[in-house]
Formats: structure tokens, C-alpha cells, sequence
């Protein structure tokens, strides 16, 4: 069964290019622009991982972290957190399982899918 991976970013250029890498390596790849539409489609089909961008506007990644892991459906998605700002990561690194600084390459993406869910 195809794994599902959510990018949550409001960089769109990131968003679709990272949605098409993931693509081409044969995972089920989907976009939310913000928190609050990754919660929406979240609740409609569960990802097997989550990309989150940790600035954005509506809903930042802090507040969509928490939502997931306040939510007895989503409490145990991965999550990699990704960011140009090293220090905007969310203090509590329990929350997340892995943290990526843009702009990063596709074996670093790929090697944190890997450990996380496995290959498609």
C-alpha cells in the first residue's frame, strides 16, 4: 500500500516541488498551504508522515503540532519539521521526530523517510 506523506508549507515552489520528488519515488504526496487546511485533510485521509513548515500564516506549526498531538488520531504521525530559521524550531523536541533546514537536499529528506515509515 502506497504511504501517504502531507506537506504543509506556504512556499508554494517548496511545497510542489518537494510534492513532485515524492511522487516520482512513489509515494502518495498531498499539499495544505497552512495548519488549519492540514488539520481538515488530516482528519479526512490520516498521513502515514507529515512534512510541516514551522512559519505560516492562520495556523503555524506549532499550533498545528499540537492539534495533532492532541488528537487521539493523529497523536502518533511522525512529523519532520522544516525551516530556514534553525531557531523558530519548537522548543520541545519530543514533540517532533526530526527537524530539516531549508534549503535541504533530497537524500536528507529521503534518509528521514526512510528511518520514519519506511519505502513506499
Amino acid at each position: 500500500m502506497t504511504k501517504r506523506i502531507l506537506i504543509v508549507d506556504d512556499e508554494f515552489g517548496i511545497a510542489d516541488i518537494v510534492a513532485e520528488i515524492l511522487q516520482e519515488h512513489g509515494y502518495d504526496a498531498s499539499i495544505a498551504i497552512n495548519g488549519k487546511l492540514a488539520l481538515s485533510n488530516m482528519a479526512a485521509h490520516r498521513p502515514d508522515l507529515v512534512l510541516l513548515d514551522v512559519m505560516m500564516p492562520v495556523l503555524d506549526g506549532m499550533g498545528t503540532l499540537l492539534a495533532m498531538r492532541a488528537d487521539g488520531a493523529l497523536a502518533d504521525v511522525p512529523v519532520i519539521m522544516m525551516t530556514a530559521l534553525p531557531e523558530a524550531l519548537p522548543k520541545d523536541a519530543s514533540l517532533y521526530q526530526a527537524a530539516l533546514l531549508k534549503p535541504f537536499r533530497e537524500e536528507q529528506l529521503f534518509e528521514w523517510i526512510d528511518k520514519l515509515i519506511g519505502l513506499s
